[in-house]
């Protein structure tokens, strides 16, 4: 009877280890796409913070390009009106001559 109940155990002990292997590389599988997710993950927020970064340069830079494009507007405007003042002084010159040669 010994040897049934060895034979017995042996099958049990072949049956279950042919259920283990497969399970111990589906764990081993899994243990490696974890680890590259982690390793994509930790890529994607160095990622997400360069784009920070630089989205926040973007933000000082634009602002300093808006202060010196106002400036310049400003500097336009001034030298506009110093035209227009200039050829409205020429316009009324031009008539007071006109008047005078009428006269």
């Amino acid at each position: 009877m010994t040897p049934l109940v060895d034979t017995i155990l042996l099958l049990a002990l072949v049956g279950t280890s042919a259920c283990v292997v497969p399970m111990y590389l589906k764990l081993k599988r899994l243990d490696r796409t974890q680890a590259e997710y982690g390793r994509i993950l930790t890529q994607s927020g160095h990622a997400l913070t360069q784009a920070g970064d630089a989205v926040r340069g973007f933000s000082t830079e634009g602002r300093q390009i808006l202060e010196a494009l106002d400036d310049k507007i400003g500097e336009a405007r001034r030298a506009l009106a110093e035209l227009e003042a200039g050829r409205n002084a020429l316009a009324h010159d031009l008539a007071t001559r006109r008047a005078m040669r009428v006269e």
